[in-house]
């Protein structure tokens, strides 16, 4: 932890934004301009003080307690950073390409072609926690989508106000075996006046289904290349060369950080992380410089045997992401420690076949996602990790209104049973009331009886 001595860092914590204010101070010029996103230090650097993107409207980080690493400084200035760089793609000439609604695959056709930018608009339904705003969420109702439906509501909002990200060149929506809210979101994008190129997603996995994505990826790289130019999908084997290349290193760091006697990485950054291989936000070569980073901080917390929580944290499984970022932070603070996971991207993390053809590869691989199969199938994992002893708890954490949530949440309850399980609704923003915490608290004491 060389650059973390040098700043002041010598025992892993987490910390509040004055404090990283008052570390940041001690960064050399040099660090802070080594790291740049699209490689381009006259407007590419992104490493600034937390507290920056509270004063541009990120204000839930007030009350955030982050990392105190520098590879941890870096992803967060680097996932603040998103928007900027999405809008910095446009000007400089990149094609900006929303992909919608699949969680992992076609992001990895769309870096096959030069110069092409994926993102998920869905990811912004993070943006009104973070800036403790109910505006996109009340501008969704207004054009259309009931109050009774999942946060990512939150990106027709941001498609109809534009300034969260540039027009895209090409939508690609997926449908089908996905969010059902998100669905009907996308048919609303549509009616604002973009044009999606839907893609179907089989229900069930299988030969047939194998057969049914190679054909739709088939369209999409025909799209690409009509709007590129480029006649090759050489790129392809390349791309998913880099997609393994991220996974197989955030493989590992979960592996290292669930297996540590002493939790090395908040949960906050995990779930960033874990989400991050999606498509990298916005500069997949960058990102996986971080998440190595990141890696080798924790390697050498584990080493020394130093952590960010208590050791007698509680172990729990987490299923379903949270919305709001502040949850995973008040858990940990209430004595939990998350040691497995099912934020229903599992997809985005499994390993591509390198050995057979690329789109084949893509379309088996897409197979292994949380919402396609049984939802025994999607929480045999966890159940494996509580037969082992190595989980005490699971947490779901419902979106309000989102259709797997009301599905499947009472199936995994009864699947998990072994062990506590706790269900709870996240709120709107402002909405963590004392009876959320209560519960959240008292399921954490049960768990240590």
């Amino acid at each position: 932890m060389s650059l973390d001595n040098e700043i002041g860092i010598t025992h892993p914590r987490k910390i509040s934004l004055a404090e990283w204010s008052r570390l940041f101070r001690q960064i050399d010029d040099g660090i802070i301009k080594k790291f740049t996103y699209y490689h381009n230090p006259e407007w590419g650097i992104y490493l600034s003080p937390p507290a920056t993107f509270m004063v541009y409207g990120a204000r839930e980080l007030k009350r955030l307690k982050l990392d105190n690493s520098l590879a941890a400084l870096r992803l967060w200035g680097f996932v603040f950073n998103e928007s900027e760089r999405l809008f910095r793609a446009r000007q400089v000439g990149k094609k900006v390409i929303a992909t919608m609604g699949d969680l992992g695959i076609v992001p990895t056709i769309v870096m096959a072609f030069p110069n092409c930018i994926p993102f998920y608009p869905e990811c912004i339904w993070w943006t009104p926690f973070f800036r403790e705003s109910k505006d996109l969420l009340d501008t969704a109702t207004r054009l259309g989508v009931p109050e009774a439906s999942c946060f990512v509501r939150a990106a027709l909002a941001a498609f109809y106000k534009k300034a969260y990200f540039p027009n895209p060149d090409l939508l690609i929506g997926s449908t089908g075996a996905s969010c059902d809210d998100y669905s009907g979101v996308m048919q609303l994008v549509e009616d604002l006046g973009h044009e999606v190129l839907w893609v179907e997603i089989p229900m069930r996995k299988g030969a047939r289904a194998e057969e049914y994505l190679l054909a739709e990826y088939e369209r999409i790289l025909g799209r690409m290349k009509q709007l590129t130019g480029v006649a090759s999908d050489r790129g392809l084997i390349e791309s998913i060369q880099k997609a393994n290349r991220l996974r197989g290193t955030v493989k590992k760091l979960k592996q290292l950080c669930y297996n540590a006697p002493i939790a090395p990485l908040p949960a906050l950054e995990l779930m960033t992380i874990e989400f991050g291989n999606m498509y990298g936000y916005g500069d997949f070569d960058e990102w996986t410089r971080i998440v190595e980073a990141v890696y080798e901080t924790v390697e050498q917390r584990v080493a020394l045997k130093r952590g960010v929580l208590n050791a007698d944290a509680v172990p729990i499984a987490w299923v379903s992401p949270s919305p709001d970022p502040y949850v995973l932070n008040l858990v940990e603070d209430l004595g939990g420690r998350v040691v497995a996971t099912e934020y229903v991207i599992n997809q985005a993390l499994v390993e591509i076949d390198e050995s057979i053809e690329p789109v084949r590869a893509l379309a088996r691989a897409f197979l292994q996602a949380s919402l396609i199969g049984s939802t025994e199938e999607r929480v045999g994992r966890i159940r494996k990790q509580i037969e082992a002893g190595t989980v005490r708890g699971v947490l779901i954490t419902n979106s309000m209104g989102a259709s797997h949530c009301a599905m499947e949440t009472r199936l995994i309850e009864k699947m998990l049973g072994k062990v506590p399980v706790l269900s709870i609704d996240i709120p709107e923003p402002f909405g963590i009331s004392e009876q959320v915490r209560t519960r959240l608290e008292a399921f954490v004491e049960m768990i240590n009886r």
